[in-house]
């Protein structure tokens, strides 16, 4: 009997260890630094988005300070300082062929750079105020724009022409995603429901309902089967795109979830409102590994493929970067970028 017992005490132990191992907190120590860069007795951004352009040289991010700044990822320097919006930068991408940037600001003024030398090449501006998100589709021939009124509107890329007004679920959208393969757009905010839109003619195809709650991110499996949504409710969902239907609820976090992506189709990272990156297995639903050191929240956040590598920032004016290994266990890439 005591044998018995003896035995069951070190399988508890032997599964415990096993699941905080699985679940490993990780400091990263490797950052940018942004009080360190922007000047004495100037604002420090928040970083509120960035985006790393194709080959993997070149980072984007924006903040509060309404400045776009680009970082070399090979020399470990800001580059450039784009010419100041007018307002807090709400988001930004890169063309997939990363010559161009394009940026939008909470006053509705989209702008589109020349990436390589930082050249203004035109700015547009929407009808409303509060633009939150902008994201060429993958081919890079239209530029989808989001923000506070129920639509999103799709831009010719090259002549800045409004191609079509999709309307939203309801008002104040802020998550936007398409599918790898550019075929699928989605778009999510206030109410909970992500609306999903045909490419090819515009249409509506499908409404993933959520739990009723502020979705802060979307991310499409990069399949293209399914569609990670978060926010303010306790559970990051996995949906099924072909009948609506929900896959998995990821385990209950203590925050909320500002940014998503999937790191290949076997990790899918989360950027919460606690300041932690959490990695999940997409097919258990369990977290894997979680990602410590930023001091607020983890607002944006992209995954570079080639050198899986993650990168994020945060309202603590910082942008982290971590090389994700095919073990379960990620250790830091970049050599110190201070």
């Amino acid at each position: 009997m005591k044998n018995t017992c003896f035995l069951a005490v070190v399988a508890f132990f032997v599964v415990w260890t096993a699941e905080i191992q699985a679940q490993t907190l990780i400091e990263a120590t490797k950052v940018i630094r942004l009080y360190k860069h922007v000047g004495v007795g100037n604002h420090v951004p928040i970083v509120k988005c960035l985006d790393l352009e194709s080959h993997g040289r070149l980072l984007a991010l924006g903040g509060d300070d309404h400045t776009v700044r680009l970082w070399s990822v090979p020399a470990q320097k800001f580059v450039a300082e784009l010419s100041k919006h007018d307002d807090w930068v709400r988001g930004l991408t890169f063309s997939p062929d990363a010559t161009q940037l394009a940026t939008v600001a909470q006053d509705g003024q989209i702008r589109l750079w020349n990436a390589q030398d930082g050249r203004l090449l035109r700015t547009m501006n929407e009808p409303v105020r509060g633009t939150q998100q902008v994201l060429f589709q993958p081919d890079g021939s239209r530029l989808a724009v989001c923000g506070f009124d129920r639509n999103v509107r799709i831009y010719d890329s090259a002549t800045s022409r409004l191609v079509a007004t999709l309307p939203a679920h309801d008002t104040n959208n802020e998550a936007i995603a398409y599918s790898a393969d550019g075929s699928l757009l989605a778009a999510g905010g206030r109410t909970g429901v992500v609306r999903i839109w045909r490419t090819s003619d515009h249409k509506h195809v499908i409404d993933i309902e959520g739990d009723g709650r502020r979705v802060h991110a979307v991310a499409f499996s990069p399949d293209g089967d399914s569609l990670a949504m978060g926010g303010e409710g306790p559970f990051i969902m996995l949906w099924n795109l072909q009948d609506g239907k929900l896959i998995r609820i990821f385990t209950e976090r203590p925050g909320k979830t500002f940014s998503l992506t999937f790191c290949g189709n076997a990790m899918l990272a989360s950027g919460e409102s606690d300041n932690m990156v959490r990695l999940w297995n997409p097919v258990t639903g369990k977290q894997m590994a979680t990602l410590s050191g930023h001091t607020g929240t983890v607002s944006t956040m992209v995954f570079e493929p080639k050198a899986q590598t993650l990168i994020t920032g945060s309202f603590d004016a910082s942008v982290r970067f971590w090389t994700l290994p095919l073990t379960e266990q990620p250790s830091l890439l970049l050599p110190n970028a201070e």
